[in-house]
């Protein structure tokens, strides 16, 4: 290295004023993105579970239309599902009425027996509609599931004409 490169590297104020600020702009800025990361954290967290109990209610959903629209009556199914402790309840063959409070009438309305939802505990509502009936195994009641292991066996019966796949 010559000598005036050693000098203009020592003696260069400017070089020694920008050094400080351009600190203080990167951490200005990486404190901006780790703020923004973990305040997402809480919404990734909510979004996996929802997406567990999606899951979970997807095989329901789908062996009971497979059932409704292919079966012959009495065909009978059986599967496993989990629902995770995220889950406060399901319900199947019914809309949501009181809110985030589970349906105290539980009698099978067969307006609203195409109709599922799920309330999660931190007291999110998702409706949906299909084109299957449920009810319970008496075909009297809908079908309410809580946080837990279920083994379900669906089967495909028959009330006034309408098909309907039961669940117990």
């Amino acid at each position: 290295m010559s000598n005036q490169r050693i000098y203009s590297l020592v003696w260069n104020k400017k070089a020694v004023v920008t050094q400080p600020i351009a600190l203080l702009v990167v951490f200005f800025v990486s404190s901006v993105i780790l703020t923004l990361f973990f305040l997402s954290i809480p919404g990734l967290i909510k979004e996996s579970h929802r997406q567990q109990v999606e899951t979970e209610i997807e095989k329901i959903i789908v062996e009971a239309s497979t059932m409704y629209e292919y079966a012959e009556n009495g065909t009978k199914k059986t599967i496993s599902v989990q629902f995770p402790s995220s889950l406060r309840f399901a319900v199947f063959g019914a809309v949501p009425t009181q809110g985030t409070s589970e349906p105290t009438t539980l009698t099978i309305d067969d307006h609203t027996s195409n109709n599922y939802f799920y309330v999660m505990k931190d007291g999110s509502i998702y409706p949906f509609h299909t084109n299957t009936r449920f009810s319970n195994h008496n075909m009297t009641q809908i079908v309410l599931f809580h946080p837990g292991c279920f083994t379900i066996t669906f089967q495909l019966c028959q009330k006034e004409g309408t098909p309907y796949v039961t669940m117990q």
